[in-house]
Order: structure tokens, then C-alpha cells, then sequence
């Protein structure tokens, strides 16, 4: 009676094992028809459609086979990537071709949410019934398990090709070249792939018990008090620090969202599925409540970060984009610290806040496929409004983006600009687009000549009236890169430019004047040169006396307050016949 269990037991497995690796081999065998279409073909939109809904399809349907059965799955599955194929033929009417969509960058990363985030809700759904969406314990675990479940699946493919590499190698060492040629072969490459990947699914499915994210979760439950401690130490210098040093000339946007989309994270993980799994130790709990408290500061720093940059160049696609995922931390930040404020129910608050707002998600990602929001629209019509304000000059449109990268409200653009250069007093936008078009004679200036050009245009120099020396314009222009005259066109907190040139003669027992150019940065803010024959070399700048080192915001601040003026340094020094002996602090 046992025997025939366990061999009843064995065929169950055989079959379950056999469904993950047909169906990886089905996986297989469509991607590879599909890399074998004509070029024609695959540079269309259909083609593109295809490829997501595949990919969707059986990516989903791995993942939700071993909770849902084949039949379930299957209806899942093509429940998400239908729709998912649908909504990219529909985005990719704005855009000339496939390859100018997906290099936008955001538009893969509204499809990845789109085709991953509601698999654990079908999961949910299908095994709890209809308020199966709100089974939160559910969705915690389904979401973990896949994650951790693909990543070793993925890493046992890696393990099974290297070992395959290794015996061909070996057998073609002794001349069995056999191997080789049918390992190398496209067909058989997608084939094995999609059956090792099914195979091992089919094993760490059956193992839930012992490949689970339990452990993970733990290990990363570790991280609470160091990200804690770090986060409290940057909004405590910050004020210190001054914001003007935060938001120079690198945008430190990006670290702050993913600062923040890390807290999520960990909040998430420290409250668990269920109060019974969720953080107990003291100084994880109150490491996740601060967390969660200090989510709206980061939210608020990306926020405003974002926005001085739209203030001073405009919206691109990407701020576009950015600021969608900076409006859903913001909703994650307002429902974690209220969470965090109602007391003893705050774990379950912050759970029941992670439903609503992966439906959010689900729901902004799906609308950033249609016509709706358009962020190539959005920023096309930011950069034209800056234009005709006068806020951005002709040679400072992004006439290259529009022509290729901002789909058809780019080239719409293009070509409005075009029709107005044919109108009288349009003499600027005439030669932006000659430039633009390869036509005009100025195309073939040097970069260095041209940031020269640039920076000429935008510091400010002193003492007021001084005339800056060619010479040490084009060793400045020789250093600086193509963002140094963006960066110097936004305004310190008392107005000025953001940078700042000064000429003096700083040295009187060496003949020469000497230099100081001074812009807000995070590094080499301030630059030294020296007047050396015709031309200018560098120098170190030294601050004499006790004190932090102003930023370069302050610094620019302090120098025209005092419209350039120079006094005799605190110094005194040791006479030496001809030379003389001091210390520098």
C-alpha cells in the first residue's frame, strides 16, 4: 500500500515536472521563431507586441503554475499579457519605430509593472476567491516566492550552460567537435534554456518549504537600523550643509528616489505578511517606524530636487516619468506616516496601504501606455512654452530630441519650428536649425570654443567692468564640460549667477594676476589659475584662518557682497634674504 503511494506520489511529480519543462521548451521554441523573423519584420510594431505578450505569457505562466494548476494559469496569463500586447500597439503610435519607443527608458519600465504586478493578484484571485485582493498574507508571499524562485531558477541555467561550456571544451580537446556544433546551434540554445528553466521551477516550486524568501526577508531585516542611522545623519547635516550644495550641478534626484523606494522596501519587509511573521526585536520595529516617518522627507528633497530642474531647463520625458514615481512615493510616504501615527494598528495599516497603492501603480502604469499621458506631449509643449517666454533661447532647444527620441510630438514640433523660421525676424531659430541640419558654417566649432562661448555668456565677473582675458576663458572652457554653463545659468539664494570669475592680483611679489572661478558643484567648485606669459596655468587656492569651507553657492554669495575687494591677509612671515618663512593654516 505505501509502494504504490509513493509511486502514485512520483508520477504526480513526473507530471508536474513535465508540464514546467513543455512549457519551457514552448517558451523556448516561440523566442527563437521569433529572433528568426526577417529584420523587416522585426522592427515593427506587431513584432514588439508579440514579443511582450510572449514573454508576459509564459513568464506569468511559470510563475503561477505551481499555486493555480495549468488551466488556471493558462486563463491567467493570457488575462495580463493580451492586454499588455494591446496597450504597446497602442503606445507605439507616438513613436517612429520600436527601437525610438524602448529607448525612451520609461516606457520598459511601465511595461515591466504592468506584466509583473498584477501576477500575484491573479494568484490571489484564483485561490481566495473574489476578495482574494485584499488577502494581503497571500500577496506577500506569492510576490517574495517568485522573486526568489526565477532568481534560482535563472542561476541554475547559468550553472547548467557552464557546466555544458566545460564538457565541450573537454571533448574538444581530443577533437569531438560534435558538441560544440549543436550547443552553439539558435534552436538548441532557446531549447535547453527554456526546459532547464521549466525544470528547475518545477523543483523549487515543489520545495516551497525549503526555498522560500523566509530567509531573505530575514537577512535583509538586518539593513532597518544602518539605512535608519544613515537617513537621520543626511536630514540632520542637510540644514547645515545648505540646500544649495544638495541640488548643484548633478541632480541628486535619483539617489534620493531610490533612498526612498529602499525604505518601502524594508518597511514592507519588517512588517511581514502577518503581525505572528513580522519584525520583533525593538530595534528593528522602531527602526521601521522611523523609517516609514522619514519617508516624507525624502519624498519632499525628490520632489523639490525635481522641480528646481524643471524650473531651469523645462520637462523632458524622463523629469516626466520621474515625477510619476516621485507622486507614488509620495503616496506610499503620506499612508506609511499616518500609518505610523495611528498607533498600535500601524502594521496593518501599512499593509493594507501596499494593496491600494500596487493597484495605483498597476492602474498609472497602464495609463502611461495610452494617449492619456503622453511624455514626450508633455515635454514637447514645456520646451516650446519656454521658447516663446523666452526662457530658452533657439540654440538651446533640444532640436536632436525632437527630431529622434520624443516620438511624433517631437517631430510635430520639428516641424512647426520650421515654419516659423520662414517668418520674418526668426534670424536666431534660422541658424539654430541650420546648425541642427548640418547646413551652417558654425557646426564645425570646437567643443572647447564653444562651452568658451557658453560660460562667456552666463558667469559674472570681478571686480565689475573687468575684461576677461581670452586666454584664461579657453583654460577654463578647456576643463569644463558641457553642463558647467547650465549649471552656471540658475541663480544663487541672493540672485547672483551661479558662477563667478574673479581677476586680481592676489600675489603682489609675483608678476601676473592671479584667477578664482567659483560655481556650485560637489566637486572642484572652486578653481585657481595664475597668469603665466600669454597664457594662464593652474593653481591651489588656500583659505587662510579657521572655519568649514563655504559651498560654492555661499562662497559666490560672500565674493559679490563684497564686489571683489581684496585686504592684506592674516598673515606674518620670516624674513630670508630673498625668501620668506610663514606657516599656511
Amino acid at each position: 500500500m505505501m509502494a504504490a503511494t509513493e509511486r502514485m506520489g512520483a508520477r504526480k511529480v513526473f507530471a508536474r515536472r513535465a508540464e514546467f519543462v513543455i512549457i519551457g521548451l514552448l517558451a523556448g521554441a516561440s523566442f527563437w521563431r521569433l529572433t528568426e523573423l526577417p529584420w523587416s519584420w522585426q522592427d515593427s510594431e506587431p513584432f514588439l507586441a508579440t514579443a511582450v505578450m510572449a514573454l508576459s505569457f509564459f513568464g506569468g505562466l511559470l510563475a503561477m503554475l505551481g499555486a493555480l494548476g495549468l488551466g488556471r494559469a493558462l486563463t491567467a496569463a493570457a488575462a495580463i499579457s493580451v492586454p499588455a500586447g494591446m496597450l504597446v500597439l497602442l503606445k507605439a503610435r507616438d513613436f517612429a519605430d520600436p527601437a525610438e519607443m524602448l529607448a525612451t527608458g520609461h516606457v520598459p519600465v511601465a511595461l515591466m509593472g504592468l506584466v509583473t504586478l498584477p501576477v500575484p493578484f491573479a494568484i490571489a484571485l484564483m485561490t481566495e476567491g473574489r476578495r482574494g485582493w485584499r488577502h494581503y498574507g497571500r500577496l506577500f508571499t506569492e510576490s517574495w516566492n517568485i522573486v526568489v524562485r526565477y532568481a534560482a531558477a535563472w542561476l541554475f541555467v547559468g550553472v547548467v550552460w557552464g557546466v555544458l561550456w566545460l564538457l565541450w571544451s573537454l571533448l574538444d580537446l581530443v577533437g569531438v567537435e560534435i558538441v560544440g556544433d549543436v550547443l552553439t546551434r539558435a534552436p538548441v540554445v532557446w531549447l535547453v534554456s527554456g526546459a532547464v528553466m521549466g525544470l528547475a521551477l518545477a523543483v523549487v516550486t515543489e520545495m516551497a518549504d525549503t526555498i522560500s524568501a523566509d530567509l531573505l526577508l530575514r537577512l535583509l531585516r538586518l539593513l532597518l537600523p544602518l539605512v535608519l542611522l544613515v537617513e537621520v545623519v543626511f536630514v540632520a547635516v542637510l540644514p547645515a550643509s545648505g540646500l544649495s550644495h544638495l541640488f548643484g550641478v548633478i541632480s541628486p534626484t535619483g539617489i534620493v528616489v531610490a533612498t526612498a523606494l529602499a525604505s518601502i522596501g524594508l518597511v514592507t519587509i519588517a512588517v511581514d505578511a502577518e503581525d505572528a511573521c513580522a519584525a520583533q526585536a525593538r530595534a528593528l520595529t522602531l527602526s521601521a517606524r522611523g523609517l516609514a516617518l522619514l519617508l516624507p522627507v525624502l519624498a519632499g528633497l525628490a520632489l523639490w530636487s525635481l522641480g528646481m530642474r524643471v524650473a531651469e531647463h523645462g520637462w523632458t520625458p524622463e523629469r516626466v516619468g520621474g515625477a510619476v514615481l516621485i507622486a507614488l512615493i509620495c503616496g506610499y510616504a503620506l499612508c506609511y506616516a499616518v500609518a505610523v501615527l495611528r498607533g498600535a494598528r500601524w502594521r496593518r495599516l501599512i499593509r493594507q496601504a501596499n494593496i491600494a497603492m500596487a493597484l495605483i501603480g498597476v492602474a498609472t502604469a497602464a495609463v502611461w501606455m495610452t494617449p492619456l499621458l503622453s511624455a514626450e506631449r508633455i515635454a514637447v509643449a514645456s520646451q516650446i512654452a519656454r521658447y516663446d517666454a523666452g526662457t530658452t533661447r533657439a540654440a538651446q532647444l533640444p532640436l536632436a530630441e525632437f527630431a529622434k527620441g520624443w516620438g511624433a510630438p517631437g517631430r510635430a514640433a520639428l516641424e512647426t519650428l520650421r515654419q516659423r523660421a520662414a517668418q520674418p525676424g526668426q534670424d536666431e531659430l534660422v541658424r539654430a536649425l541650420a546648425r541642427f541640419d548640418g547646413t551652417a558654417p558654425e557646426t564645425r566649432v570646437d567643443p572647447a570654443e564653444a562651452r568658451a562661448q557658453a560660460l562667456a555668456l552666463t558667469i559674472a565677473v570681478l571686480p565689475a567692468g573687468t575684461e576677461v582675458p581670452p586666454a584664461l576663458l579657453a583654460r577654463i572652457a578647456a576643463i569644463a564640460d558641457d553642463d558647467w554653463a547650465k549649471g552656471c545659468a540658475r541663480r544663487t539664494p541672493a540672485g547672483h549667477p551661479a558662477c563667478l570669475l574673479l581677476i586680481e592680483d592676489l600675489t603682489p611679489g609675483r608678476p601676473g594676476r592671479d584667477a578664482l572661478f567659483v560655481r556650485d558643484a560637489p566637486y572642484d567648485a572652486l578653481l585657481a589659475f595664475r597668469e603665466a606669459g600669454n597664457g594662464w596655468a593652474s593653481a591651489r587656492p588656500v583659505f587662510l584662518g579657521a572655519g568649514a569651507v563655504p559651498s560654492g553657492m555661499a562662497l559666490i554669495d560672500a565674493l559679490s557682497a563684497t564686489g571683489g575687494a581684496t585686504r592684506p591677509a592674516d598673515l606674518r612671515a620670516l624674513p630670508l634674504d630673498a625668501q620668506q618663512l610663514s606657516v599656511v593654516p
